[in-house]
């Protein structure tokens, strides 16, 4: 029994060393280039072992995938409830963990991501069911007097979705430093949608930021 529980703890954790593994290794060099071989070998593992965990590389890029959106929930969700931030603090918070966790992404695996079908399929899926929840959190920014009433925010959501890619696949963090694009390009674009109040309100946070 002891035995066996042992190696079903040594299986998870390998699991998870695998998709660790598999995500940086993809993120940083591209899905192409990295091949199930190269993961088992930094993991010191045979090929055969690999695949006895995960059929093939798609359902391993598709783990992987899943697991950097639960993450990225988990942080947002982390800040929303340990804090008890206003809308001002939650949109801001939203664009610093973005630029975050995308800043060390090869751009050439946003687009060789596009090329398979399963996982198209899901991350429409997932921006469709985020879609709606920016839907909501807009509509508690108007009522909360932060946010214009008279904006198309399904227009501002796509543009902003829009404007992330940009800065992503033209690699502009290589260029001008994360927080300059952060103050001059992220900034201006949610002054664009805020109301005096929201204004002031965006002034306060990143001046408590420069402290």
């Amino acid at each position: 029994m002891y035995k066996s529980n042992s190696q079903t703890e040594y299986r998870l954790e390998l699991r998870q060393k695998i998709l660790e593994t598999a995500t940086r290794e993809f993120q940083t060099k591209g899905i192409k280039a990295v091949k199930m071989d190269d993961i088992a070998n930094l993991l010191s593992v045979s090929k055969r072992t690999v695949y006895e965990i995960y059929d093939n590389k798609e359902q391993l890029l598709m783990e992987s995938v899943k697991e950097e959106h639960k993450c990225y929930a988990c942080q947002m969700h982390d800040f929303v409830e340990n804090g008890n931030p206003q809308v001002m603090d939650i949109l801001l918070e939203f664009y610093r963990l973005q630029m975050r966790n995308l800043a060390n992404v090869n751009p050439i695996y946003f687009e060789e991501l596009h090329r398979y079908p399963q996982i198209v399929a899901w991350l429409e899926n997932k921006h469709k069911e985020n879609d709606q929840n920016a839907q909501l959190f807009f509509t508690q920014g108007i009522k909360d007097g932060f946010f214009r009433s008279d904006v198309n925010y399904d227009l501002i959501t796509r543009v902003g979705s829009g404007m992330m890619n940009y800065i992503m696949e033209n690699q502009l963090y290589k260029i001008y430093d994360i927080t300059e694009i952060f103050r001059n390009v992220i900034m201006l674009f949610i002054r664009g949608f805020c109301t005096m109040k929201g204004i002031e309100e965006l002034e306060r946070l990143l001046s408590e930021t420069k402290k």
